[in-house]
C-alpha cells in the first residue's frame, strides 16, 4: 500500500509521538528562548528511534510513502 507522502509522514510522526508520550517518564517538551516549543534533546532522540521503528514496522506490512 502506498500512502501519499504527507499522510505517511503525519501518520508515522503521530504514532512515534504517541509511543514517546506513553513511555517517556520525564517532560518531553521544552521552550526555547524565542518561545518555540520543541522536544527536549533526549526526547528528540527517543522520538527518532520510535519513528524508525514505526517506519520499519509499516514497511514489514507493505505500507510505504509515495515516491519510495
Amino acid at each position: 500500500m502506498i500512502l501519499p507522502a504527507e499522510t505517511y509522514i503525519e501518520l508515522t510522526a503521530d504514532l512515534a509521538d504517541a509511543i514517546l508520550c506513553e513511555t517517556y517518564l520525564d517532560d518531553v517538551l521544552t521552550e526555547d528562548g524565542n518561545g518555540d516549543i520543541r522536544y527536549t534533546e533526549e526526547a528528540q532522540e527517543r522520538f527518532n528511534e520510535h519513528l524508525d521503528m514505526v517506519c520499519n514496522k509499516l514497511s514489514d506490512y507493505g505500507i510505504y510513502k509515495e515516491g519510495e
